[in-house]
């Protein structure tokens, strides 16, 4: 659709439309337009339908170039949130992963300095046990050999 229009960017607005507009702030539909001005010969703006046959009235216009320019703008503000914000969590990522790590290696540790632990007292006790045992073969032995020793000694009493 094209329309003459001697209406530039300094037409007085009492807000300011960032990015692409949908609506005009009186709630109606916005139209695309382009100029016949030789300021700005076919250049392209949006334009409330309404502001066309009300031309005392303000309403929306706004640069269809100056609106892409905008929304671009919006974009690139919004991936530099979501960059940063990715950096932020890497970061934090990154710090618990090393916590982790830390608390890994310190149980690791601890599970080492408890099994040393348990294998010294196990070694105590076997010890123990073995010289208990020893002691209990040795008693055996001594039994044997008196029972024996008396054994022989009623046999050669009753033999002689």
């Amino acid at each position: 659709m094209s329309i003459g229009s001697s209406t530039s960017s300094c037409y007085s607005q009492h807000r300011q439309y960032t990015g692409v507009p949908t609506k005009c702030w009186c709630g109606r539909k916005i139209t695309t337009y382009y100029s016949q001005t030789d300021e700005n010969p076919f250049r392209r703006f949006y334009r409330c339908e309404i502001a066309i046959q009300r031309k005392n009235e303000e309403h929306l216009f706004k640069w269809i170039d100056e609106a892409l320019l905008d929304e671009t703008r919006i974009v690139d503000a919004k991936l530099m949130k979501l960059v940063d914000e990715v950096k932020v969590l890497r970061n934090e990522m990154l710090s618990s992963f090393e916590l982790q790590k830390k608390r890994v290696l310190d149980m690791e540790e601890e599970m080492k300095e408890k099994i040393k632990e348990e294998m010294m007292m196990t070694n105590a006790t076997i010890e123990e046990m073995g010289r208990v045992m020893a002691r209990k073969s040795m008693e055996r032995a001594v039994i044997t050999l008196l029972v024996v020793g008396v054994v022989g000694w009623v046999c050669g009493k009753l033999m002689s």
